[in-house]
């Protein structure tokens, strides 16, 4: 069974693989605590998990560091009267999973929580729309130059991964949102090697990134040459490299949500700084309309696919980690499970 990672607000990506965590920093200038919900369920079938955190008081602390909430009651709910609950993880404070779902299309959906302190918040109800598939997915490799930080001129090969996705099985014109990981092998290299490893490392390719479309502004049924994720063509590339898509089918509010948040980063450069009170989310405090939680409970249909990237294949060289190093060893090429989100299991879909 795959495991489904969280992703809304401390935006985290990708079904069945990797859990990632993009966490929005809130500058919150009061000593006001805000709620933080971060979660979502699909049609895929899967674990869920949610995070229920509250903001930092600014200036007590560290400011913009989210607190995990632990002992809180949390249940998805349909309108139908089922009631699906969560168990918080033993391993992780304000984390709560819902083990063995998948979101049908016939019902509505919204996440129930009430804090250890009493406060009830629920999100509005939600349904699946229709699923669309990925048709093909593709990359592309450029050179680019640009300004660094001390506005000197810097010039990297950057491989950008695109799809082409098809609607005509949709029953009316989707929004989609587009989550991408990343993974790539390494293996050690190191003098006098005996038994060196080979390690499968995750990567978080779509921080500060927020890809989503809105189809009826395209004439016909079919989506080309998609920008879906852009990332340096580096060492990563130098062995094998997977990318993992996601292509959900969201509603025309989260479009509109996650289209708010783009445009901040668009502004300010950084998904750690959105202005607060300028985007809503769908989750509100029950017993007080006014008391808005930070985060959108998205209910989406979802297509997964991989693709894997060979450098034999790109037509530009690259080295990998650990490659033609002798004297000086570079980290984790004497063991590569220093590496963070890296494991020595080699994944039932590796192609070699």
């Amino acid at each position: 069974m795959k495991k489904i990672p969280f992703f809304i607000l401390s935006i985290a990506l990708t079904i069945g693989i990797f859990s990632c965590v993009d966490e929005i920093k809130l500058n919150v200038d009061t000593e006001q605590r805000t709620l933080v919900v971060d979660g979502f369920v699909t049609d895929s079938l899967g674990d869920f998990r949610l995070q229920v955190s509250q903001s930092a008081i600014i200036g007590i602390g560290n400011d913009n560091i989210l607190d995990p909430i632990s002992g809180a009651t949390v249940q998805l709910m349909d309108t139908d009267g089922g009631i699906y609950p969560y168990v918080e993880l033993l391993e992780d404070i304000g984390v709560y999973e819902l083990s063995n779902f998948k979101a049908l299309r016939e019902k509505e959906y919204m996440i129930d929580i009430t804090l250890p302190d009493g406060k009830h918040y629920q999100s509005i109800p939600e349904k699946l729309r229709s699923s669309s598939k990925i048709d093909n997915i593709s990359y592309e490799v450029n050179e680019e130059t640009f300004r660094d930080n001390s506005g000197g001129l810097v010039t990297e090969n950057i491989i950008s991964a695109k799809i082409a996705t098809n609607i005509s099985e949709a029953d009316v014109p989707p929004f989609l949102r587009w989550r991408v990981e990343g993974q790539y092998q390494v293996q050690e290299q190191y003098p006098m090697a005996l038994n060196p490893k080979r390690c499968y490392v995750g990567v978080n390719l779509d921080l500060n990134d927020i890809r989503v479309f809105d189809f009826s502004q395209v004439n016909g049924d079919a989506l080309f040459e998609q920008v879906i994720a852009e990332t340096t063509y580096d060492f990563r590339f130098g062995e094998q490299f997977c990318f993992h898509v996601s292509q959900f089918s969201i509603s025309e509010d989260e479009f509109n949500y996650w289209r708010s948040i783009k445009e901040v980063i668009d502004i300010d450069g950084s998904l750690f700084d959105p202005p607060p009170g300028t985007v809503v989310g769908n989750i509100r405090n029950v017993d007080d309309p006014n008391d808005v939680a930070v985060g959108y409970f998205s209910v989406s249909s979802v297509f997964f696919q991989r693709y894997f990237v060979n450098r034999d294949e790109t037509g530009f060289s690259v080295r990998s980690k650990c490659e033609g190093f002798f004297l000086r060893v570079p980290f984790a090429c004497d063991d590569c499970l220093l590496l963070n989100n890296s494991t020595t299991t080699r994944p039932d879909y590796w192609e070699f």
